[in-house]
């Protein structure tokens, strides 16, 4: 993290190849040290590191909630579709008797 800058360090393109490598490598040594991964000391260390070098960083883009409609049609879809469903399979299981 140190060659990549502080200025970068909230940078996830640039941040992302080492943070891919920090993980493979705690994988390997755990492995070799018959240990699970990941586990209470690895965790431990990505918690130290995320506070180390991502405090500082802010959410550029709050994702806001999706408008009201959009829920209520997913949410009512399913739940109206469930009983045509089981409708059309007791029917087609009643034709084949």
């Amino acid at each position: 993290m140190s060659e990549l800058g502080e200025e970068n360090w909230c940078n996830m393109e640039m941040v992302i190849r080492h943070y891919n490598k920090l993980d493979q490598c705690m994988d390997f040594v755990s492995t070799e040290l018959d240990c699970f991964y990941p586990n209470r000391v690895t965790e431990q260390l990505f918690v130290r590191i995320h506070q180390q070098y991502f405090s500082h960083c802010s959410n550029e883009e709050d994702l806001s909630d999706a408008p009201a409609g959009v829920v209520l049609v997913s949410t009512l879809l399913p739940i109206l579709l469930l009983p045509f469903i089981v409708y059309i399979v007791v029917w087609k299981s009643s034709l084949r008797d």
